[in-house]
């Protein structure tokens, strides 16, 4: 079962992330461990909460380390010291484990070539995996000008943060289509970096065994479908009947199959 958790303090102004899009907030919960929550300031379905708890939920099947989530509760009286109007938490929040000893991943970072080395197998196949795991959930917001990446310094795996834009920028009650190369985090020149005194027989082997966990996870996201809309909180207006039907594209052959394509033509021509 989905974990639920309540907020234990008050809310201080400086943990307030400022960011483009939503502006997440950091939450010390009655675990005794802090999440960074997003919330839903509008009405009826609260769709990029939804977001957010079906792709983390993809991602832990998957097997990519996407940080451990919870359904956070927060009290109106541990946000009087934030500019947010109490209605922002009338529904209990998406809280994802803050892991301040992460790095954010940045070009800066990448750029140093110490974390893109060919050796560092474990960051190169998370890498690749978070790639076409954004083109199959159509996730517009992880690309090269924005990351939306930390990075296991024990591991050294890519950790996936952020994913409100799944859906073509949260449009899932629309007609789906594919993202665009440049909105993909493998349309970056560090691909190459991963690649640059690999043999072509090597590569394809790397393509190859991606593509073929790619077909085995979705296999699975498949089966654990219906469990992981049911267990949406009822609190978000969710309609699993509905949601079911909606997110059927998914698993269809003829989207695989373009899923597969994209990931092919952007991996061939970054790894040139």
């Amino acid at each position: 079962m989905l974990t639920k958790l309540k907020s234990i303090t008050e809310i201080k102004p400086e943990d307030c992330y400022e960011t483009n899009g939503s502006r997440p907030i950091k939450v010390l919960c009655s675990d005794l461990n802090y999440y960074v929550c997003k919330y839903f300031n509008g009405v009826g379905f609260a769709d990029s909460l939804f977001n957010e708890y079906i792709a983390a939920s993809f991602l832990k099947t998957w097997c990519l380390q996407v940080p451990d989530f919870a359904i956070v509760q927060i009290n109106n009286q541990h946000v009087v010291q934030t500019d947010f109007p109490n209605y922002y938490f009338n529904m209990p929040c998406f809280g994802s484990f803050y892991h301040g000893n992460f790095p954010e991943v940045d070009k800066f970072m990448l750029g140093t070539n110490k974390y893109l080395k060919k050796e560092n197998q474990t960051a190169l196949y998370s890498f690749l995996k978070i790639g076409i795991f954004d083109i199959w959930l159509c996730n517009e917001d992880r690309s090269f000008n924005n990351f939306n990446l930390l990075y296991n310094l024990f591991k050294n795996v890519f950790v996936p943060i952020d994913h409100v834009c799944c859906f073509n920028s949260n449009n899932l009650d629309k007609e789906h289509y594919p993202i665009s190369d440049n909105e993909s985090i493998l349309d970056s020149p560090f691909l190459s970096q991963f690649f640059s005194r690999n043999l072509q027989q090597l590569k394809s082997d790397i393509r190859l065994e991606i593509l073929n966990d790619f077909k085995s996870c979705v296999k699975l996201c498949n089966e654990q479908l219906d469990y992981i809309l049911n267990t949406a909180p009822l609190e978000w207006n969710t309609k699993p009947d509905y949601l079911r039907l909606r997110l059927q594209f998914l698993f269809s052959e003829s989207w695989i199959k373009q899923c597969e394509n994209q990931f092919n033509r952007i991996f061939v021509l970054r790894t040139k």
